[in-house]
């Protein structure tokens, strides 16, 4: 995580759906401080995490705690507005039961199906 509030999760995208999920739900918004705990060493420079490399699902945070220090990001970079269902695999689909159950749900409501993102590799 960087000062800047560029974050880098372990890769799986499990933190971003359920923020996904939660915009869809619009039980946060992006206002809805985010906030990461993560040890002192875990804080990198701003231009170790390159804000423009950052992806359209990756969720930046607004405060950073540590054991020492309570970080204030004032972030600029803009939050995902709900579930990106052109990024989300079959495979990841397929080991969420609530995004199957919702995705089928708002395809009989609009009529046409979702997009879906590329099989994993």
């Amino acid at each position: 995580v960087t000062r800047a509030g560029a974050r880098l999760g372990k890769g799986e995208g499990f933190a971003e759906l359920e923020y996904g999920i939660l915009r869809w739900m619009k039980a946060i918004d992006a206002d809805t401080p985010i906030v990461t705990t993560v040890h002192d060493s875990q804080i990198l420079e701003d231009d170790e995490i390159p804000v423009d490399k950052l992806l359209e699902h990756d969720v930046p945070v607004d405060i950073i705690v540590t054991p020492t220090q309570v970080i204030y990001t004032n972030t600029k970079i803009p939050k995902p507005d709900g579930i990106l269902w052109h990024k989300l695999s079959p495979q990841k689909l397929a080991q969420i039961r609530i995004l199957q159950t919702l995705k089928q749900r708002l395809e009989r409501e609009q009529g046409y199906p979702l997009p879906t993102g590329p099989d994993e590799v």
